[in-house]
């Protein structure tokens, strides 16, 4: 039986460290990320991984998730929240979501259009589809990451957090 592994985590601007380029804590951020994706593969036998596609973390994840993506033989789905998401992104944002997308293995439109609540309506998607969550987590006890993981406790799911705060 397939295994399958969803992330939730925070945008650029809720990092509690510069977000992107090269500064230590990113890097040690994205080295965290990578080791519980190899982690979930290894110890736990996950094939299938869903991104939220939002950004931030969500790209992060896929961009990882596609990286052993033919060396350990993983699928990847792209759980859309509604067809205009990237309405207010900048270009380069675009480009990088497009690729993703173009790479992935299947896209799943959650909702067909934007309303309030089709990022949670999303978040819940790739939960109740998931054994595995990876969580990466700024300790702030509000908003759509943290809904998302007590959304998954509440499922007995499976989760790992990364503590943004505990990254030096």
């Amino acid at each position: 039986m397939q295994k399958i592994c969803c992330c939730t985590g925070h945008r650029p601007q809720k990092f509690p460290f510069e977000y992107g380029g090269g500064g230590k804590e990113y890097l040690a951020y994205l080295q965290e990320l990578e080791n519980k994706i190899k982690s979930a593969i290894t110890e736990y036998g996950v094939t299938c991984f869903i991104s939220g596609m939002a950004l931030g973390v969500d790209l992060d994840f896929a961009e990882t998730v596609l990286k052993y993506h033919k060396k350990y033989s993983l699928t990847l789905e792209c759980a859309v929240p509604c067809p205009n998401q990237t309405l207010k992104w900048e270009k380069k944002d675009i480009s990088r979501y497009d690729r993703i997308l173009k790479k992935a293995d299947s896209v799943t439109l959650v909702s067909e259009h934007y309303t309030p609540e089709c990022m949670l309506k999303r978040n819940r998607y790739m939960v109740d589809k998931s054994d595995f969550v990876i969580a990466v987590f700024n300790g702030v006890k509000g908003g759509g990451t943290w809904y998302t993981i007590n959304y998954a406790k509440r499922q007995n799911k499976t989760i790992e957090v990364i503590n943004l705060c505990d990254i030096k």
